[in-house]
């Protein structure tokens, strides 16, 4: 059984692929490109595989904005240990400064009380 004729492609213009983008979601960005690159081979497609294409398109669109929306959430969480890690090292600083006085201060107490005892006899 002999398989019926494909329908002839039917041409389709750069407005027609543009509002078919845009349906599907696809960002301005991406548009542009997508439209240049699917008006060059819509005209050798049929209905069919134009459909596929448009359904390929909006597929890869969808993973592209799982990833940037993914890419966001990682750039946040990032700023927010920079943020954390700033922080630590403030308080670490004062630690440390902390630390320097009390050594200090500890220093001065064993000088005081390793001097020699003198004979305190009143006569």
């Amino acid at each position: 059984m002999p398989f019926p004729p494909s329908p002839a492609p039917r041409a389709r213009d750069r407005q027609q692929i543009r509002r078919d983008l845009e349906r599907l979601g696809v960002g301005a960005e991406l548009r542009d490109a997508l439209c240049r690159r699917l008006e060059a081979i819509a005209a050798t497609l049929s209905d069919d595989g134009y459909q596929a294409a448009l359904a390929g398109i909006a597929a890869a669109n969808e993973v592209h904005c799982v990833g940037e929306a993914a890419l966001e959430r990682s750039m946040g969480d990032l700023r927010e240990i920079q943020r954390l890690l700033g922080a630590f090292s403030d308080e670490m600083r004062k630690l440390d400064e902390a630390l320097r006085v009390l050594s200090t201060y500890v220093q001065r107490m064993r000088t005081k009380t390793s001097a020699p005892a003198r004979p305190r006899t009143v006569h």
